[in-house]
């Protein structure tokens, strides 16, 4: 009998992602990361206060998953409720990241208690949730993300799935707009647990 599949993104679901990155940029690069939008490129600027080229932050992202995704720390609650979930269903880890990064990933997720399969993507993620889905075969599956454009492509290609939209960390809470195509707004892992749990139970 096949399992329930829980796919999740990494960066501000399992990881803290823009504290490390605010660090990376200010230590490595001496530049300054204060969020004020939802763009985190329009939010890096430099000694002088002037905003960083959109066009310089993948560079940016690139160096910081380079050298320094080990100061990345779980998101509470995080490693012990995909434990509990792995019990009974398959979890795969869907992030934006490149391929290059993906296997780095995959050691650094296993060193603090996440042992999952890592896939890197580039854009949408509704049409890689299909793909596992076919390839997995689930009775149920759960998809978590805290971007909102992730959720709306899940809906159009596999609008079957559960999505419940988690922005982990507090600094991005007010920045992220409502993702109007999830299921549930949960940003709390050990709230999320309870919700899947009784989701999956059906």
């Amino acid at each position: 009998m096949s399992r329930p599949l829980i796919v999740s993104d990494c960066d501000g679901v399992l990881l803290e992602f823009a504290d490390p990155f605010a660090a990376y940029l200010q230590s490595v690069h001496d530049l300054t990361m204060k969020l004020e939008s939802f763009s985190l490129a329009g939010n890096i600027r430099d000694a002088d206060g002037v905003a960083v080229a959109p066009e310089r932050f993948p560079a940016l992202l690139d160096g910081f998953f380079t050298t320094h995704m080990p100061t990345q720390t779980p998101i509470a609650n995080a490693p012990g409720s995909l434990a509990e979930l792995a019990r009974h269903c398959d979890v795969v880890v869907l992030t934006n990241i490149a391929d290059h990064h993906a296997e780095t990933r995959t050691l650094e997720l296993a060193r603090i208690g996440m042992p999952y399969r890592v896939i890197g993507n580039n854009g949408p993620k509704g049409r890689p949730i299909q793909a596992l889905l076919e390839e997995y075969q689930p009775s149920a599956a759960i998809f978590i993300d805290d971007l909102p454009p992730h959720h709306s492509s899940a809906k159009k290609h596999v609008p079957h799935v559960h999505c419940v939209h988690m922005v982990a960390e507090e600094s991005l809470r007010g920045l992220i707009p409502d993702a109007t195509d999830a299921d549930a707004r949960i940003d709390d892992w050990a709230a999320a647990l309870a919700h899947i749990q009784r989701v999956l139970k059906g």
